[in-house]
Order: C-alpha cells, then structure tokens, then sequence
C-alpha cells in the first residue's frame, strides 16, 4: 500500500511536470522600445527616446500605448529644418491582431491599426515682415491614421525567453496644423504647414516579456 501511495504521487507530479512544460508560458504583459522614437521628428534637428507596452486582451488580440520624448540635436539631414531648439511628445496608441490561429504565446504575422499624436514646439531665428531679427517660435501637431502589416518573432526559437522582436510597415493618412509666433517675411513649411498628407510608416520594436 505504502509502495503503491509512493508511485501515485511520482505519477502525478511526473503529469503535472508534463502538463506545464508542454502548454506555452502566456505573454499577457510586455514591455517595449521603438527604434523609430531615436529619430524624433524626421523633420526637425531632433531625437528621441520613448517606451510602450503591449496587453493581450484575448487570444490574439492586444492593446499598446508608447509615449516618446523628442529632444533637439544638431544633424545634416536633408529633410529637417535647422532649428535652435525643439521639444516634444510622441504619443501612439495600437490595435493589434495576430493572424496565426491558435498560437500561444501569440506571434508571427500580425496587422494593426495605429494613432500617433506628435506635439512639439521649436524655435528658430527668422526675420519679419518688417526685416528684423526674431526668435520664431513654432508650435506643431500633427496627427497619423496607419495602418501596418508586420511580423513578431522570439530571440529563442522556443519561446522560452523573454526578448522579442519585431518589424512592421504601411502607411495611411497624416494631418499637421502649425503656427508661429511672428509674422515672417517668409514663412518655410514647417513653420506654416497645415493640411492632410499621405504617410508611410516603418518601425522595429524590441520586446520584452514582463509576464
């Protein structure tokens, strides 16, 4: 009786053993960061640093919410304006579907629809109307409908880690509204851009696995 009690128990805890390492760990939390926020606004001399985090809320589907803070920074690129000084936030909200069925932890292919709301305010030396010498300041927002079809995949094949990695792409549609302080001679389009525009998006996001 005693023996048989013994390997009940050795059963059971051998099942149990079992049962846990064959259903997959849930990925219910995760914490993410944007390579995309580094590059601030593409149009300013700027950079930027910014965190999200992801939430299943059921099999498949997930909610996220980075914030991103955008900082000025001397840069020779082609599209940004010269700028004294730019400050600030990047804030974007995702709906994510995950299109591999029955798949847990979820990844693989995925698509989502995203909103970005950008504000940052700037200054810039620019002359007026009158031809003198100001300090512009120029307040921006702009906001972005995408939509994107990307892929999610572990740094371990198994999925027994916690890092993620992903890249995603598409594009959708872009609104901008801008305003300066001072009547100026001649206004560029970045400090009196207002309107819709196309917008085409890539992104790739590192992931880690809270819980």
């Amino acid at each position: 009786m005693k023996r048989f009690i013994i390997l009940s128990v050795l059963f059971l805890y051998t099942q149990l053993n079992f049962a846990q390492e064959a259903t997959p760990k849930s990925r219910d939390l995760t914490i993410k960061l944007p390579v995309s926020s580094f590059f601030g606004d593409i149009f300013a001399e700027s950079s930027g640093f910014g965190i999200g985090i992801e939430k299943r809320l059921k099999p498949s589907l997930s909610i996220s919410q980075e914030v991103s803070y955008i900082f000025h920074v001397k840069n020779n690129s082609i599209l940004s304006e010269d700028l004294d000084n730019i400050n600030g936030l990047k804030l974007t909200t995702e709906v994510r579907k995950y299109l591999n069925k029955n798949e847990q932890p979820e990844s693989g292919w995925f698509i989502n629809t995203e909103m970005k709301n950008i504000f940052t305010k700037s200054h810039k030396q620019a002359w007026t109307t009158d031809n003198i010498s100001v300090e512009n300041e120029i307040t921006r927002y702009r906001g972005l409908l995408l939509a994107n079809f990307g892929f999610l995949v572990y740094w371990d094949k198994n999925k027994k880690g916690n890092v993620t990695l992903e890249l995603m792409g598409g594009g959708g549609l872009a609104y901008v509204n801008t305003s300066s302080s001072n009547d100026l001679r001649s206004k560029t389009s970045y400090s009196s851009e207002k309107g819709f525009y196309p917008w085409f998006n890539f992104d790739f996001k590192i992931g880690y696995i809270l819980k």
